[in-house]
């Protein structure tokens, strides 16, 4: 009897879970806020993932393979941030645009392409059931969203004023390339930031007037208009909206030169003249083709003395050791080392890190 009683137990335990299963399998097609539901129909309770823009809802998502990202369907999430989005079916991507906003992403693909720079996120893109998803990770990193994750509802809100960083920096580094033109400030080879220009990036001199990339010069103070995101390169590199040139031109003999050299490295020699002119010796790395390593540059009254940031500093913080970047004319003796007139000396000091500007 006992036997038999195990087997009707096991039989209604089979009905129950049959049916409960295909209960389950029902609740998957339904439809909130006009959306379809996407959820495949092997997924199971703990993987849907319920999403709203600003206090709606759209269309259901899903826990990745190994449950730390939540995949958003990416249409939906456009529609709802108002984000224009067109397919390329060919490959399989997306190109979205909002504003200064510009990115592309591609199915299957860890790399998103923002304003020319490539991020990753460490989940690619998916296509399920139709639909493209992305990581939530994406609807922060990229579309600047706020996104907060309870349990399995994740809840999206659209910054209406996505806040652009602005700060100072002195240019280090030019690349003009048509293609990718970018500049360096801040800092020199993996020390600062790195000024990815756009066809929309405007130039203006220090009395507003628009300029070329071509009028820039290293040395230059800028103040940068750029995107809050940034790659995890060295230097990191960002999105520019605006560069505006804070140097001034003036008739004094000591004005910013025609054609600037560069010299990056330590100051291992500070000295007064017979002339009461100080001078300092510096030995490193040329920033230009033509700039020697070792150099000695005459300190005068109008030569401007800043940090990284462009902040003004006093002439008794260039001292032995110290880490700088001296900016002069080609206009050196034949001596070993040159020597020249400094137009300009930045001081890399530790704690001018090119942060945003107040």
């Amino acid at each position: 009897m006992n036997n038999n009683m195990k087997k009707v137990s096991a039989l209604m335990v089979l009905s129950l879970a049959l049916s409960g299963g295909a209960a389950y399998a029902a609740t998957l097609d339904t439809t909130q806020s006009g959306n379809q539901t996407s959820v495949t129909t092997d997924s199971s309770l703990s993987s849907a993932v319920k999403v709203s823009v600003n206090g709606t809802a759209i269309a259901d998502g899903y826990w990745n393979k190994d449950g730390k990202e939540a995949m958003i369907a990416l249409r939906d999430l456009t529609d709802a941030l108002g984000i224009e989005l067109k397919w390329n079916k060919e490959n399989k991507s997306a190109e979205l645009t909002k504003g200064n906003l510009w990115t592309l992403v591609t199915t299957d693909k860890d790399q998103y392409s923002v304003n020319k720079m490539l991020l990753t996120l460490g989940t690619a893109p998916q296509i399920t059931d139709g639909k493209l998803f992305v990581p939530a990770s994406f609807t922060e990193k990229v579309l600047h969203t706020q996104v907060n994750t309870t349990g399995n509802q994740v809840t999206i809100t659209n910054e209406e004023d996505v806040k652009n960083v602005t700060e100072r920096g002195v240019i280090t580094g030019i690349n003009p390339d048509t293609k990718y033109p970018s500049i360096h400030i801040g800092g020199t080879g993996t020390e600062g930031l790195v000024l990815n220009l756009g066809e929309d990036t405007v130039i203006k001199s220090a009395d507003g007037k628009e300029i070329a990339l071509a009028d820039l010069t290293i040395g230059m103070t800028v103040e940068a208009v750029h995107a809050p995101i940034m790659t995890m390169s060295l230097p990191p590199q960002t999105p520019t909206y605006q560069v505006t040139v804070l140097d001034t031109v003036s008739a004094d003999a000591e004005a910013q030169p025609k054609e600037v050299l560069g010299t990056a490295g330590t100051i291992e020699n500070v000295k007064t003249t017979e002339d009461q002119v100080t001078q300092i010796e510096i030995s490193g790395t040329r920033l230009t083709e033509t700039a020697p390593d070792h150099v000695i540059l005459n300190i005068s009254e109008d030569t401007k003395l800043v940090n990284q940031n462009g902040k003004a500093i006093k002439a008794e913080e260039l001292t032995k050791d110290a880490k700088v970047i001296g900016f002069y004319s080609p206009m050196l003796t034949r001596s070993l080392p040159p020597i020249g007139n400094a137009w300009k000396v930045v001081l890399e000091t530790s704690d001018a890190e090119v942060v945003p500007f107040q």
